[in-house]
């Protein structure tokens, strides 16, 4: 089972980022089986230009809850899943760094669509996932949002696993 999980996040110093909005996508290898997405309260301000690049304002962010809500319910969905992500270690980190303030230890196994596409399609100009998209017909209309961007790595993981 794989789960494409894709984080948006508040940015910022080194360990000490936050999850502003998470999108997984269950996939058994063949088909979607089940998602989850839900915008996280930080509890601190982000800055303009995370706003900016992902739409998502401080003001929305208030009314939602914090990761800790979420830990028990992300910890289930992601059991037993290799965790695939567009540059995943950076993902895998924050939210590695999250569950673990809310004693869950995340340690399954992940796979990388960047690495996975660099591999497949090495002569390509550019690797970031908008590109990737254009190049390839992927439908991506929110970039910078957890689940479109989960969704577009989904397809980038079938492309690679034709």
């Amino acid at each position: 089972m794989f789960v494409v999980v894709d984080l948006e996040t508040t940015g910022g110093v080194y360990n000490k980022e936050k999850i502003i909005e998470i999108g997984m996508i269950k996939y058994d290898g063949s088909k979607v089986v089940d998602t989850f997405e839900a915008l996280i309260n930080p509890f601190v301000k982000i800055d303009p230009f995370v706003e900016k690049l992902t739409g998502i304002k401080n003001n929305e962010l208030k009314k939602s809850k914090g990761f800790n809500y979420y830990s028990a319910d992300v910890n289930n969905f992601l059991k037993n899943s290799i965790i695939v992500g567009h540059d995943v270690k950076y993902d895998y980190r924050v939210l590695q760094n999250e569950l673990k303030k809310n004693n869950f230890i995340l340690k399954n196994e992940f796979l990388c669509t960047l690495e996975l596409v660099r591999r497949s399609y090495p002569n390509l100009s550019s690797y970031k996932l908008k590109s990737l998209s254009k190049e390839f017909d992927i439908n991506l209309l929110k970039h910078h949002r957890a689940m479109d961007d989960a969704k577009a790595t989904l397809e980038l993981l079938k492309l690679c696993n034709e």
